[in-house]
């Protein structure tokens, strides 16, 4: 009686387990989020597009930045991607 459950719960798991390692593998999209701070380096406060990567939320580039003229002429070393939010 408890073979099929059992059998069903663990096949889930192993599904389950097996999206985790590969997700960002297969979600490898990107999404924009914005974020305002105190740029150290420009000493002003800032308004950002970050590109983030959708399965994690690590931030991988830069995309808008007010400190600079254009806003897409992001010219600077980016270690804002390091900062925590």
């Amino acid at each position: 009686m408890l073979t099929w459950p059992l059998a069903i719960v663990t096949a889930t798991g192993a599904v389950l387990l097996g999206v985790l390692a590969a997700g960002p593998r297969l979600f490898r999209g990107t999404r924009l989020m914005t974020d305002g701070f105190r740029c150290p380096f420009r000493e002003r406060v800032v308004s950002v597009d970050f590109v983030e990567t959708v399965w994690e939320g690590a931030r991988v580039d830069v995309s808008r930045c007010s400190a600079f003229t254009p806003p897409t002429a992001v010219t600077c070393e980016k270690r804002c991607l390091e900062r925590r939010t």
